[in-house]
């Protein structure tokens, strides 16, 4: 049974969205922004002695890529087949109590692909997690400072200067990137 690069996408993204601190019931900020490009494209030409493919894109433009032994054999893909590739990539900002998060950092990782025999689909996806405190807020300047678990201070400008009057020194900040790719390849 072949399972989908969108199930695989999206059974990842779960594994790795299970990692993050879960919402305050307050009204503290919560910024999350994310954005994904899908990218189709038909094999045009094969070499798999040099592993070049020719992919033609939906504007009729051609590229020619070279897959690593990463990529697993290319005897399962044929010209005329469709390419589909997926990325995706997420940031989330949440501040929490000072008793609701730990400083610190974890980053996650997963990797899928199909069976050997079946047309090639494959994701990885990783997530970093990063919680500071917040050290200094300077409203007239728009201004936050955070303090990683090692001591490093960081000044940043506020996206919204409006939530700095929701927060408080002391506060945690959790700062988390996803980023996930994957591809398929099916008869067209």
């Amino acid at each position: 049974m072949k399972l989908s690069i969108k199930i695989l996408v999206a059974s990842l993204l779960f594994l790795l969205m299970s990692f993050s601190v879960q919402a305050a019931a307050d009204k503290k900020p919560l910024i999350h922004e994310s954005e994904t490009v899908t990218i189709e494209a038909t094999v045009e030409k094969i070499d798999r002695k040099t592993r070049q493919l020719t992919l033609k894109g939906n504007e009729g433009k051609s590229v020619t890529v070279t897959l690593d032994d990463k990529a697993g054999k290319l005897d399962k893909i044929d010209v005329g087949d469709l390419v589909v590739i997926n990325y995706l990539e997420s940031v989330t900002i949440q501040v929490f109590d000072h008793d609701q998060a730990e400083p610190g950092a974890v980053a996650v990782e997963a990797v899928a692909k199909t069976k050997p025999g079946e047309k090639p689909a494959g994701v990885v996806a990783g997530q970093v997690s990063v919680i500071v405190t917040i050290e200094a807020i300077d409203l007239k300047n728009e201004l936050v400072t955070l303090k990683r678990k090692d001591g490093v201070l960081s000044t940043v400008k506020a996206q919204n200067p409006a939530n700095l009057k929701k927060v408080k020194v002391g506060d945690r900040v959790q700062i988390t990137h996803t980023q996930a790719v994957g591809f398929s390849v099916t008869e067209k």
